[in-house]
Order: C-alpha cells, then structure tokens, then sequence
C-alpha cells in the first residue's frame, strides 16, 4: 500500500510537457518519453529503453548484477557497444553510498554522459539515497520519472532537477 501511495503523491507533484522550461528536457519527454513505441511491459525497462532510444549512446556501461538488463538491451539495441568509453551507464537501484563515488568518479570521467538509475523510489533508503545525488555538485540536472531517475552532469546548463509524470 505505501508505494501506491507513493506513487500518488509523486504524480501530484510530477509535472508533464506542459510545465518544462528546459527545452532540454522539453524536447526529451516529448519527443523520447511520450514517444509511443512500447518496448516492454515493465514500466521501468520501457523507460529506460526509451532512453537509450532517444539519446543515441554509442555504448554503455553496467553496473555488475544487471545482466539480464543488458541482455534485453543488446536484444534492441543490436548494433550498442558495451565496451568503453562509455556514454551511459546503468545502476540497477540504489543500494549503497559506495554507489554515489562510483557516479562522482564516472561523470568526472565522462562530462557529457548520462546515468540512468533504475527504481529510485523503491525504498526509504534508495529515496534518500537519491536525494543525496540530486545535491550533489557534480550533478547539473536530474530528472525523476519514479521508476527511474537519470543524471547529467553538463557544467553549461543551470543546475535543475525535474519530476516527470510518464
């Protein structure tokens, strides 16, 4: 019952197309996460299929434990690289603070790339786990989809955190 009602107070607060002012992130929600094609029936995967869809990584790294993820990438995505340099890399969940060097350390390596985290809000422990993040300096912008969360660490733009209803 909590994560249905987490979930409901996340949509209160979420906005949709209409409230971004980033043309940024405008342009992702409409033309990647409001994209039509369904990649999965899991929420979650759907997303970040979706992600990768719109942002065009030549390769992407994942965290250990996240093989049957990748799989289904590879699945979709035939022609993705999975060997550095990386331009996207994938943590399945929030499970410890040793994760948060990890992504310090990969957007230091990696400026312009892209981490996309998968159940953010699954716990009390990943939720503050990702509040954290969001505060982090070497996040610029951060956007909050509930199922996942992603991470940009470019120094041009404001530093912004957004909530998206998908």
């Amino acid at each position: 019952m909590s994560n249905a009602f987490d979930y409901l107070k996340f949509w209160f607060k979420a906005t949709n197309q209409h409230g971004i002012h980033s043309p940024f992130i405008y342009r992702f929600v409409t033309k990647g996460l409001y994209d039509k094609h369904k990649y999965s029936r899991s929420k979650s995967l759907n997303t970040f299929l979706k992600c990768i869809n719109y942002f065009n990584p030549n390769s992407i790294d994942f965290e250990a434990g996240n093989e049957l993820i990748r799989n289904k990438v590879k699945e979709q995505f035939p022609s993705l690289s999975f060997e550095g340099p990386f331009d996207m890399k994938f943590f399945g969940g929030l499970k410890t603070e040793s994760q948060v060097s990890a992504m310090e350390h990969y957007a230091e390596q990696h400026p312009a790339g892209i981490i996309y985290i998968d159940n953010i809000s699954k716990n009390k422990n990943s939720k503050e786990i990702w509040n954290k993040l969001i505060l982090a300096d070497f996040v610029i912008v951060s956007v909050d989809l509930y199922f996942g969360g992603l991470l940009f660490f470019h120094k041009t733009q404001a530093k912004e955190h957004f909530k998206i209803r998908i």
